[in-house]
């Protein structure tokens, strides 16, 4: 009798420290869910730019995603964004207001931008911040920084002829090639690399390392060629490796077109031509000087 009175009592204090247990894990939950409650329970889910990128003087859209993760409703939200000065607000204000948010609920604000056309490519800083009362009526700011990648041109580079010895008659020379950077974007590391090609052979180096092309900037670079002048169009093949102002890097092929023309057409006298030339000037010099010899002799000779 005694045993079964042991036994008992021991299941009892099992029983007891249970319960004990199970109070004390519900105090810490709700411990837990008032720390949530009275704290910051506006979370920015989500920051981010549409389009992704864009252009000096081009507009978008920052869309921003907020969630309220309490178990009560939230009032008088006010969600608000202050720009860098290379971009403002279009047709849109800093700050949106919400009146009220439900628990659970997940809202999606708008804010139109537009960059400035003088405005740098490159990555800006922004921040955001939250403000909202909580089911008591005590008020909480959250705030946040958080990066744009928003300015960003599409490089553009053309080539084009500006310069060649090669013409007919003539299939070795130097020929200058011009890079024109005719968009918005800035460039850096530009290298060319002129490609073999069976229309041509390079006789001087085939690469030539330009550097930092800016906007509605050009640069050249020469190349001593030999080529079959028989042909009236020589394409030359030209690899183009740069880097655009947030260091992506770009690789091209693009083509520039020589035109063969004859040494007429291109205003150069053969030395064949300018020697007789010469001795033409020379024979007509020469004959104005004798005739003048000879009439001054005669008349030495009459008045002796």
């Amino acid at each position: 009798m005694k045993r079964e009175i042991k036994i008992l009592s021991l299941f009892n204090i099992i029983v007891f420290i249970c319960l004990i247990s199970q109070i004390s894990a519900l105090n810490l939950d709700d411990d837990r869910e008032n720390r949530i409650n009275f704290g910051h329970v506006m979370v920015i889910d989500e920051i981010k730019m549409h389009p992704e990128f864009i252009s000096p003087g081009e507009n978008g859209t920052i869309k921003v995603k907020i969630n309220n993760i309490a178990n009560f409703e939230l009032t008088d939200v006010r969600v608000k964004i202050n720009l860098p000065e290379e971009i403002k607000f279009l047709n849109s204000v800093s700050k949106k207001k919400i009146g009220r948010i439900e628990s659970g609920e997940i809202l999606e604000l708008e804010f139109d931008v537009i960059s400035l056309p003088d405005a740098d490519e490159g990555i800006y800083n922004a921040t955001i911040t939250v403000d909202y009362l909580n089911h008591i009526g005590d008020e909480r700011q959250d705030n946040d920084e958080f990066g744009i990648l928003v300015i960003k041109g599409e490089p553009k580079i053309f080539a084009k002829i500006d310069n060649t010895e090669i013409y007919k008659g003539n299939n070795i020379g130097e020929v200058t090639v011009t890079f024109v950077n005719n968009n918005l974007a800035n460039l850096k590391f530009l290298t060319v690399e002129l490609l073999e090609s069976n229309d041509y052979k390079i006789l001087s180096s085939n690469k030539e390392y330009i550097g930092d092309l800016d906007s509605d900037d050009f640069e050249s670079a020469d190349f001593k060629l030999s080529v079959d002048t028989k042909k009236e169009e020589i394409p030359l093949k030209l690899k183009l490796t740069y880097r655009d102002a947030l260091n992506q890097k770009y690789v091209e092929e693009v083509f520039a077109n020589i035109k063969v023309l004859t040494a007429r057409e291109m205003g150069i006298t053969s030395s064949n031509a300018l020697i007789i030339i010469i001795i033409l000037i020379l024979c007509f010099v020469g004959y104005y000087f004798y005739k003048r010899y000879k009439k001054k002799k005669r008349r030495e000779d009459k008045y002796k």
